[in-house]
């Protein structure tokens, strides 16, 4: 039995077009549409007829002509992205911490706010207060509605973002919720809900590493660690999706319990509470650190950089420990996936001392690595935003 042809969709050729033109304008800046053609391999015509549109739209803008053009003959005026075509709204649930942003779409922030995550609340009536501190955000800055592209939501754990569901945060909701439904209803804008390293990982892509290397591995700490996997350049993630989960590989065997319901996972040794536990449950003398205290100083996640750089030695022993823990760990990881590089996010890396330590620790167990195979996240500092800021750019706009 002999199949008819369909055909091409010629109206997804067209959107695949469009996505291409884009995402090389986020990569590379402002070019010229003569320049664009030969680099996404269409012709002159083609390029000029989507561009045309995409002015129309407002998506993109001309920033007048390329300054080595200047002369006679044909100008080459070069296109960029509009980045204040439209806004998005970023949320990010962390343990602790809720971050709230309004951002254009290069990731310019034009207003935020933080609160802390409460577990007590139920998870619906904590989305809608949420959804409130969205809107009053919106109103208090005059930003329209209509501006809006999309709401990008981030959360720990295990998420199926295809439903839009939180199927299990470990220590925030530990039953899914429904996120995108509840959020889309209370404020009416698409919802694209992601686990946070997965999205970071995805705002790597655009606006970090990602954008001249294919093939990374992200390691972030603090304050517990995750890490994700991008191969050519798109986010590796597994049959069930929980792909790179180092911080649930099993690491020790004195039966700590993990909030994933699992015993001696990485995290439950190296997570920033666990180091604050273990340093207060030591019986060694910690002198500085006790002074330190009496001065009415209390170690807490957020202020890690004050007490972990305090100059104790016993102290800095189980610190050490933990890096030594966590480089071992890594160092397992990338014998598996091989990646071009390692890139490293989180406030514990920001520590005075500590990322030199994880570096040094590493080398115990590959003294070859290239010096440049480490590096620190170029947006680790914005990554509360970014993160849901690329998921609605992957999602609604590219």
């Amino acid at each position: 039995m002999s199949m008819k042809y369909k055909g091409i969709n010629l109206g997804n050729v067209k959107i695949s077009n469009r996505s291409s033109i884009l995402r090389l304008l986020n990569n590379n800046g402002a070019m010229s549409r003569k320049d664009i053609a030969e680099a996404v391999g269409l012709t002159a015509a083609s390029v000029t007829l989507i561009c045309t549109e995409l002015l129309e739209e407002g998506v993109i803008i001309e920033l007048g002509e390329a300054e080595e053009e200047k002369r006679a003959g044909r100008k080459k005026i070069l296109v960029d992205v509009n980045h204040a075509y439209k806004n998005v709204i970023t949320v990010a649930i962390e343990a602790d911490d809720t971050y709230i942003s309004v951002t254009d779409l290069g990731g310019q922030v034009k207003c935020s706010y933080q609160v802390t995550t409460n577990k007590e609340m139920a998870p619906n009536e904590y989305l809608k207060f949420i959804c409130d501190e969205c809107k009053r955000m919106l109103w208090e800055n005059d930003i329209h509605k209509d501006t809006v592209l999309g709401v990008g939501v981030t959360v720990p754990g295990k998420v199926d973002r295809d439903k839009g569901v939180s199927l299990n945060t470990y220590n925030i909701w530990t039953t899914p919720v429904e996120v995108a439904q509840i959020m889309g209803k209370e404020m009416g804008f698409p919802i694209i809900l992601e686990n946070n390293l997965k999205a970071y990982a995805q705002s790597e892509i655009y606006f970090g590493k990602g954008k001249d290397e294919g093939n990374l591995f992200l390691l972030k700490w603090g304050p517990g660690v995750g890490s994700a996997i991008i191969v050519d350049q798109h986010i590796y993630q597994g049959a069930n999706g929980m792909a790179a989960e180092i911080g649930h590989m099993t690491e020790g065997n004195d039966g700590r319990l993990c909030n994933c319901g699992r015993k001696g996972c990485l995290e439950t040794y190296i997570s920033t509470h666990a180091i604050i536990n273990d340093i207060q449950e030591s019986e060694k003398s910690m002198p500085v650190l006790d002074e330190w205290i009496k001065a009415g100083n209390v170690m807490k996640y957020n202020n890690t950089a004050e007490w972990a750089s305090l100059n104790d030695e016993a102290m800095q022993e189980i610190i050490k420990a933990k890096v030594y823990r966590l480089a071992h760990n890594v160092r397992n990881a990338i014998s598996l996936i091989d990646p071009d590089r390692v890139v490293l996010l989180g406030y514990m890396f920001d520590v005075p001392g500590l990322y030199d330590s994880f570096i040094e620790c590493y080398k115990d167990f590959d003294s070859a690595i290239a010096e440049d195979f480490f590096v620190k996240s170029q947006i680790s500092v914005g990554q509360n935003h970014t993160e849901g800021l690329a998921l609605v750019l992957e999602e609604l706009f590219f």
